[in-house]
This record gives C-alpha cells, sequence and structure tokens, in this order.
C-alpha cells in the first residue's frame, strides 16, 4: 500500500503544482515559502526582441546565497528592522533603484543557442503576498507593471517581486533555454515550483519545473505542431494522472457493456472541459482555501465512486453523478501549472484539440480495461459482482489514504489545529 501511494504521490506532484504538491507554506533554509510557484511569461517585446514577466518570492532573487535562514545573523540586503522585524527598506529601494536593478538582473538568464543574452531590468514592482495582484496570465501580468507597488513597509520573508526583463538582440520563435541558480544553496528551493509559459503566435507552450530552474523550448512549431502538441497533452494528463486512472477503472468496472462506459466517460469529460474553460476565464474563487478544496475533493469523488460500487449502488455513477464528478476534476486541472498551456491569448481551437487528446486517451484505456473485465467475468462467472467490488474498495481505501494525506497537508490553508 505504501509504495502505491508513493508512486501516487509522486505523479501528482508533477502534474498539480498545485505547485504544487505540498501547499502549506514552509519556513526552511531560505526562509521563504513554496507553496505559490515562480511564474515567468516570455513574450515578444513591443519592437521585438524578447520580454520575460516574472514573479517570484523576494527573498528569493535578494538573498545572498550563503544566508543561513533562521541561524542567520546578518540583516537582509535591502532591509531594515524598525520593530524587530525585517522589512523592506523605502530608503534603500528609493532613487533609481540602481542596486535593486543589478541584484534582480541575475535572477534569469536566457540562451538562445549558445548565445548568453544580458537582461535590462525594465521595470520591478513589490507586493506583501497578501495583496499581491493576479499575474496568471500575459494580460494581467502587463497589468502588475501599470500600476503601483504595495504599500511600504512590506515584511521582507512575506514579499513578492514582479519583474520585467528586457532581451532585445533574442528571437522569441528561435531555441531558447531559460536557467538560473537563484537559491540553490537554499533548502526550499528543492521543493520550489516554477512554471514558465512561452507564448508564441501559434500558441502558449508551458513547462512546469520542480527544484532549480533550467527549461528549454524548440524553435517555433507549425499551426500542426500546436494542435498535435495540445492533443498530446490531453492524454498525458489522462495516462499520468493516478487520479483519472483510477475513475476510469471504476467507471469499467460499474458499466454494463461498452455502450455505458464511454457514455459515462464522456459524461466525465463534458463536466472536466466546462470547469476547465471556466478556469481558464477567471471564474472561480481566487481565495487560498479553493485549490486545496479541489484536490480534496477530487480524492473523496473517487472514494465515493468505489464505495458505490462496493455497496452496488451503480446508478449513482450514471450521466449526472460523473457530470458532476467531472466538473470537480476540470477545477483541479485549471489551477494546475499544467493548464498553463492555454493561459495567455487563448484558443479554443487549442482546448478542443487538448479535448480530444483527452477522450482519445480514455477510449485507448477503456479499450484495454474493458476486454480484461470482460475476460475475467466469462471464466469466474460466479465470482463477477465480488471481485469487481473488491477492487472498488482497494481503490476507494487508497484514495481515503490520498485524502487524509491531502487534507494534512493542507490544514494550515483551513486554520484546522
Amino acid at each position: 500500500m505504501s509504495v502505491i501511494m508513493t508512486q501516487l504521490r509522486a505523479i501528482r506532484f508533477w502534474l498539480v503544482l498545485p505547485v504544487i504538491a505540498s501547499i502549506t507554506p514552509q519556513s526552511a533554509l531560505a526562509h521563504f515559502s513554496y507553496s505559490d510557484p515562480r511564474i515567468i511569461h516570455v513574450i515578444e517585446g513591443t519592437d521585438g526582441g524578447v520580454v520575460v514577466l516574472m514573479r517570484l518570492p523576494a527573498p528569493l532573487a535578494l538573498l545572498p546565497s550563503d544566508w543561513r535562514g533562521s541561524d542567520e545573523t546578518r540583516l537582509p540586503p535591502f532591509a531594515s528592522q524598525p520593530n524587530g522585524e525585517a522589512v523592506l527598506d523605502a530608503a534603500a529601494l528609493s532613487g533609481d533603484g540602481a542596486d535593486l536593478r543589478t541584484v534582480l538582473g541575475q535572477s534569469l538568464t536566457l540562451w538562445t543557442g549558445e548565445h548568453r543574452n544580458v537582461p535590462t531590468v525594465t521595470n520591478y514592482q513589490l507586493w506583501h503576498d497578501a495583496e499581491r495582484p493576479r499575474f496568471g496570465t500575459v494580460k494581467t501580468a502587463i497589468a502588475v507593471f501599470e500600476g503601483q507597488s504595495g504599500a511600504a513597509p512590506i515584511p521582507y520573508f512575506d514579499a513578492t517581486v514582479d519583474v520585467m526583463l528586457s532581451f532585445p538582440d533574442s528571437d522569441l520563435n528561435g531555441p531558447l533555454r531559460l536557467e538560473t541558480r537563484l537559491g540553490d544553496s537554499f533548502q526550499v528551493i528543492e521543493k520550489f515550483g516554477t512554471v514558465v509559459k512561452l507564448h508564441r503566435a501559434e500558441g502558449t507552450h508551458t513547462k512546469a519545473v520542480i527544484g532549480p530552474l533550467d527549461v528549454s523550448f524548440p524553435a517555433a512549431t507549425t499551426r500542426f505542431g500546436a494542435v498535435r502538441d495540445a492533443v498530446l497533452s490531453g492524454a498525458e494528463h489522462i495516462y499520468r494522472g493516478l487520479d483519472h486512472l483510477a475513475l476510469i477503472v471504476l467507471i469499467a468496472l460499474a458499466a454494463d457493456g461498452w455502450r455505458q462506459a464511454l457514455g459515462w466517460a464522456s459524461a466525465f469529460t463534458v463536466g472536466h472541459i466546462i470547469t476547465l474553460a471556466a478556469g481558464l476565464y477567471g471564474f472561480a474563487p481566487s481565495a487560498d482555501w479553493f485549490i486545496p478544496l479541489v484536490e480534496i475533493g477530487i480524492a473523496l469523488s473517487i472514494v465515493l465512486a468505489g464505495v458505490a460500487i462496493f455497496l452496488r449502488a451503480n446508478s449513482a455513477l450514471g450521466w449526472v453523478g460523473l457530470f458532476s464528478v467531472g466538473l470537480i476534476h476540470g477545477y483541479g486541472f485549471a489551477a494546475s501549472a499544467a493548464t498553463a498551456l492555454f493561459a495567455g491569448d487563448f484558443d479554443p481551437s487549442l482546448l478542443s484539440a487538448f479535448a480530444a487528446g483527452l477522450e482519445l486517451c480514455q477510449f485507448a484505456i477503456y479499450a484495454l480495461v474493458l476486454p480484461v473485465i470482460l475476460l475475467v467475468d466469462r471464466y469466474m462467472p460466479m465470482t463477477s459482482v465480488s471481485w469487481r467490488r473488491a477492487v472498488a474498495l482497494g481503490i476507494a481505501l487508497c484514495a481515503v489514504s490520498a485524502t487524509l494525506s491531502r487534507l494534512s497537508a493542507t490544514s494550515g490553508v483551513f486554520a484546522v489545529a
């Protein structure tokens, strides 16, 4: 059981960054939280070249590599300590901010082929974590730099910095590599997530990583390539997500045949796509509790489905029930880092391709699972009901463990002691 759950957490860790896999803020050697990922938008500048819009914890950008966390006695850079708590020093940040711009300019390296590009810090904004505006799409990220920074003083270790870097000699459509050694000496960086969104004419390409940042993008693809990638991304979301695989197996166990199984699967996909699109358009709560609540709801939906089959209440998994479950799973995907594939200039055709990938992968898995179930029923006719119930109960128990684990990991968000 422990091996299965370890594998489950590992796979979900890469899909749900919700971050990404652990949402409870944690003070580690770097003294900042990894609960929210670093977000990077890579876009074309108005006069050509490449512009990077980046959000990250201010301590990650400002602290020296030899910072010792809670054991440190030095005052952090650009900080003052008027009341015993380190805050961003307004005097140090005033004027043209040349010193701060120098530090922020070292926060990211952009390579085009073998050429290392030197950035210019065009703009920056500082915020209290609780007051920062949205940054998930290009539109909201650009709007951040058109406003005013948060009011001072800002507690140093609760500060977020948004940085605009310009690389005028770079080509957005060429091969790109983004890397930084920022925070390599901090223990927390091993669990810190980064979402990189490359916005090109043919669509938005996304990569999500855990740990030190080093991601590469090939040269721009054709429209066909963008649609193909969206289809593959949809399929990958199914076969790499144990939550979805578990639900597919439960649907196959509960259904009376091919037609019913595929009809129920389509109900799940319809619900999934509705809330995926809703999440992309911002029709979802932005409160800290929402993502953890959805993740717990996803695990609970597996528990309830398994219990329903064990209790022979298969009708509960009908079209309406699975449509409702799909709504929950869709918000989970919309809240995760992988959803960023469609962020920015939203292209409905890519979402349609993604949905096609979901369906094709589901049908392929049903094509593998249903014959096995029918064969077992044929050669074990006297136990056809009992073995299905046993498998469903086993899946439900695994999901109970996942639910408790997620509830424990997110207790701080719900103020649970």
